[in-house]
């Protein structure tokens, strides 16, 4: 069976765009490819297609329908910004690539973003568009993949009767803020999801690295906003108000918003949460995996950035403005300290040493740090709130490239080396919470597991505790927290572009992969009965809390119990409390992940 044209042009332009390509060239191409067969026919066929189309369309308004059905699989919508033609497959409609910002380039390149640019006639939705300027992998001498003209958004519904009123989840990708998009293979919604959940998904790109969070000095005299940095967040909200005026012409509720968002991601539901910008443009939230540090004040950010500056060169904003996309990026201080790469993070801490903030208190955006907004009851969106972790977070990305290979010996000295730094008698304690004879549930790579669960006890899964409880005490909305515990039947495939380790516990992705049904395809084998009832666990929660607002009944809320997630669910109350107050004690809790 030959393969789909779309899927075709999909795979060769999607992750490889760059400016320099012609985007007008790509259309010409998929617009001859599909009319050339109808040049061929008589006039009076035509004129029958033209005729029986017309009939469809009469019969489509008739029926209160604001999508027209097309042949061959092609779907048309009307939005506030121009009319859209997407695709059926796999049950559901697609739509994609739809502009909700105007290109933010010249002038516009860092400003907050300004309506988009409504065209006349049909534009063509079938497949995504740029991705925002980024580096892969996070260098200097990265390679560099997108363009700015990025600002999409995407959807897909099972529905296409306008005022269907069906639940609407918005994914938010993560990548450091420096990397992906809302359109990432294996890490977005698809029509299938759409088509088995009965929720209209909704993702979008937003600026990234230096061209989203960059805060200077420069930026900031003369902006509008009398700030810097946070542009991204701004896509953000601006994607969010779009998805209230036009939701609804695909099936959604505007009224029954979850935004959904991992690693970087889950850190921008949290700022959206506290943004007085976002208020009452969602009306569910799920953090996966976010950061707990956020307290960097533009003044820092400010500071730590004239490095950046003096890179490029630039002494004004025209300068800047001005740059090639890829000096702009290649002048990120990536490596330098502190640095943006943050490759530290998935380490045990070193003594003092800490990554530059991305996302900065801008007095806009958010006008205090998320925990003072809370405990000073400010403006916040008082949503239900789901906290989630994975249990050996850095996993994905371990430390070292033989940490498979250790011995319990290895394993001893690495937590000696790291920790250490701090005072002489904190590793042996550290050891003591997480020694070899600690249960395992796999015959082998036992200390990757021991010294990938205490990293992420450190960096994710502990603050988050700690952030659960805050939430839990300044919202009047339940507040839910998860561990994801479950070791997958073997390793990951390392072919995958998401995770790029072979992987073999509960590692950071392993909740949003699962929930987007992409375990199969991330291990490259037949899912084993647990990997299936895992998934499927997962998924059915996060969808009744979509629908609902609320878990099921065993899932109680925080902090009364943490649900622990694997093939079944099992409820634990204070998961990890002596570990997690060792921690806080010895004042570890500053080195959680940020950004």
């Amino acid at each position: 069976m030959s393969e789909d044209p779309f899927e075709v042009l999909e795979r060769i332009e999607y992750r490889y765009l760059v400016q320099e390509e012609d985007e007008e060239e790509m259309q010409y191409v998929r617009h001859r490819h599909y009319i050339r067969p109808f040049l061929v026919l008589s006039r009076r066929c035509i004129l029958l297609i033209c005729l029986g189309v017309l009939a469809l369309l009469i019969l489509a308004t008739y029926l209160g329908y604001v999508a027209q059905t097309l042949p061959p699989g092609l779907v048309q919508v009307t939005t506030d910004c121009g009319e859209f033609r997407g695709r059926h497959k796999n049950g559901a409609y697609s739509f994609k690539g739809m502009p909700y910002a105007a290109p933010p380039v010249g002038k516009l390149r860092w400003t907050p973003p300004a309506d988009p640019v409504c065209r006349d006639g049909i534009t063509d939705a079938s497949r995504f568009r740029s991705i925002c300027p980024q580096l892969q992998p996070m260098s200097s001498t990265g390679k560099l993949m997108g363009q700015e003209d990025c600002l999409f958004i995407n959807v897909w519904t099972p529905m296409l009767k306008a005022n269907s009123k069906l639940p609407v989840m918005v994914w938010i990708h993560g990548g450091y803020l420096h990397m992906f998009s809302g359109g990432e293979p294996g890490y977005s919604p698809t029509e299938r999801l759409a088509a088995e959940t009965g929720i209209v998904f909704v993702s979008f790109n937003y600026r990234l690295n230096a061209f989203g969070f960059m805060s200077l000095e420069i930026l900031r005299k003369g902006s509008l906003t009398n700030t810097s940095g946070n542009y991204g967040f701004m896509d953000q909200i601006a994607a969010l108000k779009w998805v209230q005026r036009n939701i609804h012409v695909f099936g959604g509720d505007p009224g029954k918003v979850t935004i959904l968002g991992q690693s970087s991601g889950g850190t921008s539901v949290w700022t959206l949460m506290m943004s007085p910008l976002a208020k009452d443009l969602f009306h569910a939230a799920i953090d996966m995996s976010g950061s707990y540090v956020y307290n960097a004040t533009l003044k820092q950010a400010e500071s730590d950035n004239l490095v950046f500056l003096k890179k490029t060169g630039c002494k004004d904003l025209v300068c800047l403005r001005s740059l090639p996309v890829k000096q702009i990026l290649q002048a990120i201080p990536w490596q330098e300290y502190p640095s943006w790469a943050a490759d530290q993070l998935t380490d045990l801490p070193t003594n003092g040493l800490f990554s530059a903030p991305v996302a900065v208190v801008d007095g806009y955006v958010l006008e205090a740090s998320p925990f003072e907004i809370w405990e000073k009851k400010g403006s916040y969106n008082d949503v239900p709130f789901v906290i989630g972790t994975t249990e050996q977070e850095v996993d994905f990305s371990p430390p070292a490239e033989n940490i498979s290979m250790w011995t319990w010996g290895d394993y001893r000295w690495f937590v000696t080396e790291k920790l250490k730094t701090f005072n002489e008698k904190l590793p042996r304690a550290a050891l003591e919470l997480y020694p070899s004879s600690y249960p395992c549930p796999t015959k082998d790579r036992c200390p990757e597991r021991a010294y990938t669960t205490m990293i992420s006890d450190i960096r994710v899964t502990c603050p988050n505790n700690d952030l659960a409880q805050r939430a839990a005490a300044a919202l009047h909305s339940p507040v839910y927290r998860y561990v994801i515990t479950h070791t997958p039947f073997g390793a990951v495939n390392t072919t995958s572009s998401v995770v790029p380790f072979h992987s073999r516990f509960a590692f950071h992705c392993l909740d949003i992969l699962a929930f987007f049904g992409e375990l199969e395809s991330l291990f490259g084998r037949p899912l084993s009965d647990q990997d299936k009832c895992f998934q499927e666990l997962l998924k059915q929660h996060f969808v009744h809390f979509a629908k609902t607002g609320k878990m099921a009944n065993e899932w109680l809320t925080y902090p009364a119990a943490t649900a622990l997630l694997s093939s079944k669910i099992v409820v634990a109350h204070n998961y990890s409390s002596n570990r997690c107050q060792f921690w806080k004690e010895n004042g570890l809790y500053a080195y959680a992940w940020i950004n």
